[in-house]
């Protein structure tokens, strides 16, 4: 009998084919590996934040649909209520998550994080502009404002003796999007940079309300969070000038071996290879592992991933892999793209380092999970 695999997937307006995505990376991902005896029972958990759906529609799938393994799209606030779940049935559960949160809860023997550490990339964003920088301008959109993705430009901006001089919240209503209280600020001459936290529909807004205001609106350089560098969302955003730095957890231009394989099992599927899909793929690799060798096999595991070596760490139960720095430039049509210009190689201390900061966190902020809006 083939064994059963559950998948609880999101629902996005920004981007509707995202659950789909993740069902193709694993099916693809399965291919690859020579798996064809798995079942792949799904749900949907729409934006995630209803925390008795979750749990409701996972032990359904334990208990009535008697999958072996459970898959997730959320954010580690919204997973670490199943962890009981998980622990009672013994049976693992894979959390797929864009790393945007930071966890409250003790780890779990039978819960991991595929995490594509956004945080962190805005950490070394602020890492980045404080050693070029002193004064700082804060420019986040209202929705990317109740994630961890500011809070980690303040602790590597105030590390680094730099400071913000200025906060601009955008609205998250298109009718009421205005970046007049960005360029006021600008206007002030304080800043010597600007760290930009934006993702989904506003990161296009923002792009587009920048292109419509000139070169005033884009003196200065930009670090921004790696979900304001999302390819699919770059690609539909006019390129307004300026520079743009980021680091991203993924793009479609690296090459390498796991790389070329992705972007194959995608084409076999017609589609382009995305960062959704990448969590499927990697689902599938640890479903494999999991499966053969038993959950306690993952402490400390390292994988081989498009995006690189993938370390799963003991002590925490998420996964770290290499970073990767470029720039948002002006590609075909006029239109946003990005270009890779360097490795990031994250290690075991930065991993741990940068969550030690945990302890000082006041969680608050959205429950949805991140992209589900």
């Amino acid at each position: 009998m083939p064994v059963k695999i559950g998948l609880l997937l999101p629902r996005s307006t920004d981007y509707p084919a995202m659950g789909f995505d993740m069902l193709d990376g694993i099916r693809a991902g399965f291919v690859h590996l020579g798996i064809q005896d798995v079942q792949v029972v799904t749900d949907n958990i729409g934006f995630g934040e209803d925390i008795d759906v979750n749990y409701a529609k996972a032990e359904k799938m334990l208990l009535q649909d008697d999958v072996q393994l459970l898959i997730a799209y959320s954010n580690v606030n919204n997973a670490e209520p199943l962890y009981q779940l998980a622990a009672s049935v013994q049976r693992p559960f894979i959390f797929l998550d864009a790393g945007m949160q930071l966890p409250v809860n003790a780890i779990n023997d039978y819960c991991y994080h595929i995490s594509f550490q956004g945080a962190h990339a805005c950490y070394l964003s602020g890492l980045q502009l404080a050693a070029q920088s002193k004064n700082v301008l804060l420019a986040t959109s209202f929705y990317d404002g109740g994630y961890r993705g500011p809070w980690s430009y303040h602790v590597s901006i105030a590390a680094s003796g730099s400071a913000v001089c200025g906060n601009y919240i955008s609205s998250h209503k298109v009718a009421e999007f205005t970046i007049h209280q960005y360029l006021s600020l600008l206007q002030q001459g304080q800043a010597d940079s600007v760290a930009a936290c934006f993702s989904t529909y506003l990161a296009e807004l923002f792009f587009q309300a920048l292109k419509q205001a000139g070169t005033n609106a884009v003196p200065l350089p930009f670090y921004c969070s790696p979900y304001m560098a999302e390819e699919q969302m770059l690609a539909k955003c006019a390129f307004p000038g300026g520079i743009f730095h980021a680091y991203v957890p993924w793009a479609s231009s690296l090459s390498n071996e796991q790389q070329e394989a992705f972007t194959h099992g995608m084409r076999q599927r017609n589609k382009t290879a995305n960062l959704f899909q990448l969590f499927g793929w990697e689902a599938a690799i640890l479903s494999d592992q999991l499966l053969v060798h038993g959950n306690t096999s993952l402490k400390g595991w390292t994988f081989q991933s498009p995006r690189g070596a993938v370390t799963i760490h003991p002590q925490t139960h998420h996964t770290y892999a290499p970073l990767y720095y470029g720039n948002i430039i002006e590609g075909q049509n006029g239109h946003c793209s990005f270009r890779v210009i360097d490795k990031h190689a994250v290690q075991e201390a930065d991993h741990t380092y940068y969550r030690a900061h945990e302890a000082e966190l006041m969680v608050a902020g959205w429950k949805n999970n991140y992209f589900c809006i």
